[in-house]
């Protein structure tokens, strides 16, 4: 059975944009990556309601399962994959940041040891 035009479409859409995603985040271009998960939160609606039409209208198919299930399970793959790369950039960012904060509170202990005390403060008052 052929699936709906329009429901197919929206899955290529979905497809398109999750591989850009991906790109995105191995690229580290986090402005481009909003722009995309802005796109596809638009797609959700219209991708929501397709396949309430199509899971109404549609019997499952040959083997007994609904159509698109293959081209479904191949997107949750690759929303996995992309969650899983994330997790990896997240992970390494925050281990810079505790290398950079080391970095820095040894640079303040050393300038500590060098530096001598600040004068004491004092305040005189003339009248």
């Amino acid at each position: 059975m052929t699936p709906p035009d329009p429901t197919a479409r929206l899955l290529q859409e979905w497809l398109q944009m999750t591989r850009a995603e991906s790109r995105a985040i191995q690229a580290g271009a986090w402005a481009e990556l909003l722009e995309i998960q802005s796109s596809k939160a638009s797609l959700r609606q219209p991708l929501s309601e397709a396949f309430r039409r199509c899971e109404s209208g549609t019997p499952p198919d040959s083997s007994g399962t609904l159509p698109f299930r293959a081209q479904v399970a191949r997107l949750i793959a690759l929303e996995d994959h992309n969650a899983r790369l994330l997790a990896i950039r997240r992970e390494k960012a925050r281990e810079k940041q505790l290398r950079l904060e080391r970095a820095s509170q040894n640079l303040r202990n050393i300038r500590r040891s060098y530096a001598p005390p600040s004068p004491p403060v004092a305040c005189n008052s003339y009248s």
